[in-house]
């Protein structure tokens, strides 16, 4: 019989790591399946061309144009708030993920699908998984990314955003209407929508919303860029800033305008920004390498890092004991900043006040902070005790009853 199909899934998320997730799982699930990509945004797709995979454009869950100009039109509360602002208040929307993710799964003959960011992926194949067709589901992602599918409801994550404008109850009400157009049963909560058969909330326990409401068992090892080993922390601090913005950030000028000023040695990799930009940035003295940067060379040479907090980032600065200073442009990156603030490694600014001025004064500042420095040194040492020396290897062994009951089902022999 043929080794089970993979179908890798994204819907949302401009991130790097967003894809790089779903490629170190199909690593991790070994050689030898055919691998399949759904994704809404092909800008990182060649992160899965060493898996091999075949990569399709999937139909994007995205901010309305209106959200964009307006912030103030999307809620920000809860996570529903979030599925609202990307389509869920739309049938349209609704119907054309559930038809299309379908149409993949069945065709593709799908046994196993990974998603990040993928609730309509997920919905679709809880379809037809209750429908009898074989097919496990993975959820992977952040912490933040992958809520408890337990939960009566989703709770608001930060105390100060608290505007809802879509009633969960009525998103609920409206997925399940154009679902039973295809015979999807009824979900019971709007939370059900994220039930898996395996869920990887890979993320460190400070940085988890859900903490406290999903055991600390569930949570899996931050899935890191794949760019190289972990290295060893350094002996002494570095002499460059270094600097990652991948998802639009440099379309901001004051970004662009600080970076520019900031008179410490620069070096980074900005994904996605303007060629103007980086020929402006070149000229100021920045070296800018045009792929991702590994580890061991940020932790070797770096005394501070400058983001707008990425999980992704975030998780491999703090593991290389690495004291940072974060732009957070949407609510992922908020609660992710301030969680690593409050742990004394990392200074943030809002995005109300991310001034070009106000931004060179808080990177000086966190440059010559040692009391950041010790702190961050610190917590790389506490978060390396609990992190495997082999994080692929790990995941691994998590998907094997994944991977196990796939070949069960295909009456493929491993």
């Amino acid at each position: 019989m043929a080794a089970p199909a993979v179908l890798l899934a994204n819907e949302a998320g401009a991130g790097r790591g967003h894809v790089t997730k779903l490629a170190a799982v199909a690593r991790a699930l070994g050689p030898g399946l055919p691998v399949h990509a759904g994704l809404a945004s092909h800008s990182f797709a060649a992160e899965l061309r060493p898996v091999g995979a075949q990569v399709f454009a999937a139909p994007p869950l995205d901010y309305s144009d209106e959200a964009r100009a307006d912030p103030s039109r999307a809620g920000n509360a809860t996570w529903a708030d979030y599925l609202a602002a990307c389509g869920f208040t739309s049938e349209e929307v609704l119907r054309r993920g559930l038809a299309w993710w379908r149409e993949r799964i069945v065709d593709l003959d799908a046994a196993i699908l990974v998603a990040d960011y993928a609730p309509l992926a997920m919905r679709a194949a809880q379809g037809l998984k209750a429908d009898g067709w074989d097919i496990e589901i993975v959820s992977v992602g952040t912490g933040y990314g992958v809520p408890p599918a337990h939960l009566p409801r989703f709770p608001q994550l930060l105390p100060d955003h608290g505007r809802s404008l879509h009633p969960e109850s009525e998103l609920l009400a409206l997925l399940n209407r154009v679902g039973a157009e295809t015979g999807l049963d009824p979900l019971p909560r709007l939370p059900a929508l994220y039930e898996a058969d395996l869920a990887l909330p890979a993320t460190f326990g400070f940085l988890d919303p859900y903490a406290g409401m999903r055991g600390a068992a569930a949570l899996a090892p931050p899935i890191l860029s794949g760019t190289g080993p972990l290295p060893d922390l350094p002996e002494r601090a570095g002499d460059e800033l270094f600097v990652y913005f991948g998802a639009g950030e440099t379309d901001a000028p004051e970004i662009v305008a600080a970076l520019e000023a900031l008179p410490m040695a620069r070096r980074g990799h900005l994904p996605g920004a303007r060629a103007g930009v980086l020929e402006r940035l070149r000229a100021s003295g920045m070296i800018l390498h045009p792929e991702p940067v590994s580890p061991a060379e940020i932790a070797m040479r770096s005394r501070l890092v400058l983001s707008a907090a990425p999980h992704g980032t975030l998780c491999m600065a703090a593991l290389c004991g690495l004291p940072q200073v974060a732009l957070p442009r949407h609510l992922e990156q908020v609660l992710h900043g301030r969680r690593a603030e409050a742990r004394g490694i990392l200074r943030h600014l809002p995005k109300a006040g991310q001034a070009a001025e106000a931004i060179r004064d808080l990177v000086r500042s966190a440059w010559s902070d040692a009391t950041l420095l010790a702190a961050a040194r610190e917590a790389g040492r506490a978060l390396r005790a609990d992190y495997p020396a082999d994080p692929e290897a790990a995941l691994a062994r998590r998907l094997a009853p994944v991977l196990a009951r796939a070949r069960a089902a295909s009456g493929c022999q491993a």
